[in-house]
């Protein structure tokens, strides 16, 4: 295959699923392997709770840090789950993680500045630094197996490096981190920024340490939509260092005034019920994920991490596929299955892309069998195993 079938503007992780939603409503049975939500329908119980909200009338203006219910339930459960104290007054409620990025970058950098962050990793990660002014520096894992470790971090650490973002278990390579190689991260020396919107969801059989059990002076952002399956509702928290809680708190009243209302009151029975609404989605994705690598492998795509966290798979193409956007698009058009390219993710991602498992198993078998009549069709020798 040396050229897209279809000729469109390269197929962005957004972009991926316009396209797919397009041909869904024009009648195609599209199976989605790109999505980075859960399929999971939100939990029963917070559900019943915000319309409880809603019928008691919480629907104005909250504090803008939060309702101090969500804060006080947000901090019992890190005391209780991660055996940290953080009080309330550090926690910070955001409509998702996405304006929780923002804010923290707004208030940490400037021009002049710069974030160091893994490459691979979240596309939206450098776009909101730059918004802030500064200067995102990629630092390359492929050769590392994808791990990004402090080690290798630390040569791109410099005088202008004003953080450290890490995301474990992360996007899009499904990595997870021991308490020892968090603090590793600490010990050299910017602020650290962790981004745990994943945690909760890995499949070690251990609880994923947090940057606050090794480092009470990080930012640590999570979200409701992830592990909790809330993706709509639009939900995540800050916690924040005292040096900073003015700053993001004049921050987060004037460009966001305050989360909903009546999600924050939903998400104290999540929160609440964290163990409860997590173990059964974290045991249909390790069953997911299985499927998903067994398969693969099958067809000829090498996944150089084994994924321990999240719900992806970031994998390499198939020998003599090279371009992932023109893979991706053709994959899309021709056979109906939606996955994102590796490069969206950063430089270290070309040839590579990224499949989601966030879709039932079943699902999943024939999405990889489409792969798998699409790449005879499509053989650029007969070197396919």
């Amino acid at each position: 295959m040396s050229e897209c079938l279809n000729p469109a503007p390269k197929a962005t992780c957004v972009g991926v699923m316009d396209d797919a939603h397009a041909l869904e409503r024009a009648g195609h049975d599209v199976i989605h392997l790109e999505k980075g939500e859960p399929d999971f329908a939100s939990p029963a119980l917070v559900v019943e709770a915000a319309v409880e909200a809603l019928r008691a009338g919480k629907t104005f203006y909250t504090d803008s840090s939060g309702l101090p219910e969500l804060r006080e339930a947000i901090s019992e459960h890190l005391r209780l789950t991660d055996g940290v104290e953080v009080p309330p007054a550090r926690i910070l409620i955001n409509s998702g993680s996405s304006p929780a990025l923002l804010s923290t970058f707004l208030a940490v950098c400037g021009p002049g500045d710069e974030v160091v962050l893994p490459d691979p990793a979240y596309p939206s990660y450098r776009r909101l630094i730059e918004l802030a002014g500064a200067t995102p520096v990629p630092v390359p894992t492929r050769g590392h197996g994808f791990r990004f470790t402090a080690e290798i971090a630390e040569p791109y650490v410099r005088p202008a490096t004003r953080a450290i973002l890490i995301n474990f278990p992360s996007n899009p390579v499904g990595a997870t981190a021991t308490t020892e190689q968090l603090r590793d991260f600490a010990r050299l020396g910017p602020l650290v920024i962790s981004d745990e919107v994943y945690r909760g969801l890995s499949y070690t059989g251990e609880p994923d340490p947090s940057i606050l059990q090794v480092q009470p002076e990080a930012v640590m952002l999570n979200s409701f939509s992830k592990a909790f399956t809330m993706t709509g509702w639009r939900l995540g928290f800050t916690v924040v260092p005292e040096a900073l809680l003015a700053r993001m708190k004049i921050i987060q009243q004037d460009g966001f005034v305050c989360a909903n209302a009546f999600v924050q009151w939903a998400a104290i029975a999540a929160v609440r019920n964290a163990e409860k609404i997590v173990s059964g989605p974290r045991a249909e994705f390790a069953h997911r994920r299985d499927t998903l690598l067994a398969g693969l492998a099958e067809l000829g795509f090498a996944v150089p991490h084994r994924p321990l966290g999240a719900f992806y798979a970031f994998a390499r193409l198939p020998d003599g596929h090279h371009d992932a956007y023109a893979f991706a698009a053709d994959l899309l058009h021709e056979a109906h299955v939606a996955i994102t390219p590796g490069p969206e993710f950063g430089a270290e991602g070309a040839a590579f892309v990224r499949f989601s498992y966030s879709t039932p198993a079943e699902r999943i078998s024939e999405g990889l069998a489409r792969i798998g009549a699409f790449l005879d069709r499509h053989q650029p020798d007969s070197s396919r195993r």
